[in-house]
């Protein structure tokens, strides 16, 4: 079998997590995929201080990106008709989906966000590329119930962790090294960490010796936190994984909402598998992964932040034990290897 895969980025994390990471396996399956990633991600941002402005106040600046955008796809509208499936992630061109038609079908939609809440041209943009699809790969079930409104046939495709590189430190943190909370993302979900601010104020207040230790492409801005405390570290795709190692805790805080509802717990998992015990936002797929066992704790008001971030300090010898359990959530169900086979079986019905 022969796969087209229209990728966003070689940077984006849908493009990296939601297909590349499979490619290897998928291959020694027999599905040979080839990946069309654009030499411009299509997330790409106008330089400088453009960059800054609301693309719909630049109509001319728009559509040169859009032409831009458009003509980065050509590779991959070739080769989708040199291909037996066309594996479609998130959109064909942001805004411009319905020039999906362009493609050869059968076509694959995998969708991991809630992204007919992000269009500037609200829903029915999203609904035609749905309904175009032949399959679509839903990351959760909030999401694989509003796509079965639009196409017949929706499998829900969790994202995967690759567990041999996202695993726990050789070696246990030691209790006299200062205690890291962690949070990794991208400065886009900042707002969720700002949520939890007064918590985290609270808390490195009250622990001279804590930190917060915070992974993203740009530093965040918390005024009311101890800036002493306050670790920032450039996100990297080469030390991703290894970062994970100097936290005690991982936290991931979202509201309740729709948007957070279309989150598939990729970073709460990503803690997990390096064996960190997890605080999270009890809301759409996190409230799934907690179920799984006593791999953390759920908090939603600002007290049960503090609370649990305090409790993880007291009770820190038992934590990896929390670690433990998380991991093992992940390798059976959540695993490259696991989610790959369902992928496969994704394939084998439009084919």
């Amino acid at each position: 079998m022969r796969v087209a895969a229209l990728t966003s980025g070689k940077n984006i994390p849908s493009a990296r997590f939601r297909i590349r990471q499979y490619i290897p396996y998928l291959q020694s399956q027999g599905i040979v995929i080839t990946d069309y990633c654009p030499v411009i991600s299509q997330a790409a941002r106008l330089p400088g201080a453009l960059g800054r402005i609301r693309t719909r106040y630049l109509p001319p600046v728009m559509a040169a990106q859009a032409a831009l955008n458009l003509a980065a796809r050509i590779p991959g509208i070739v080769g989708s008709y040199r291909a037996d499936v066309t594996w479609l992630e998130r959109n064909f061109i942001p805004n411009l989906d319905d020039l999906a038609g362009l493609l050869k079908h059968p076509i694959v939609l995998d969708i991991d966000d809630a992204i007919w809440l992000y269009s500037p041209f609200g829903e029915s943009i999203i609904k035609r590329l749905v309904r175009r699809a032949d399959m679509v790969f839903a990351g959760n079930s909030f999401i694989a119930d509003w796509c079965s409104n639009y196409c017949k046939a929706v499998q829900i495709i969790p994202t995967a962790i690759d567990c041999d590189r996202f695993k726990p430190r050789m070696e246990a943190r030691s209790r006299t090294a200062p205690f890291v909370v962690g949070w990794t993302g991208t400065s886009g979900n900042f707002r969720f960490l700002k949520m939890i601010e007064p918590a985290l104020a609270k808390f490195l207040a009250a622990n001279s010796d804590a930190r917060l230790l915070v992974v993203a492409d740009q530093k965040p801005c918390l005024a009311s936190l101890p800036q002493s405390q306050l670790v920032f570290k450039p996100w990297q795709a080469e030390t991703e994984h290894l970062v994970l190692h100097e936290m005690d805790v991982g936290v991931m805080p979202i509201d309740d909402s729709d948007i957070s509802r279309g989150k598939c717990s990729f970073k709460m998992l990503q803690y997990m598998a390096a064996g960190l015990p997890v605080i999270v936002s009890p809301y759409g797929m996190n409230q799934q992964v907690l179920a799984e066992g006593k791999i953390g704790f759920r908090a939603v008001t600002i007290d049960d932040w503090f609370d649990a971030l305090n409790l993880c300090l007291i009770c820190r010898k038992d934590l990896p034990i929390m670690g433990s359990r998380g991991r093992n959530a992940v390798i059976v169900k959540y695993s490259v290897e696991v989610v790959a086979k369902s992928i496969v079986n994704g394939f084998g019905k439009v084919c």
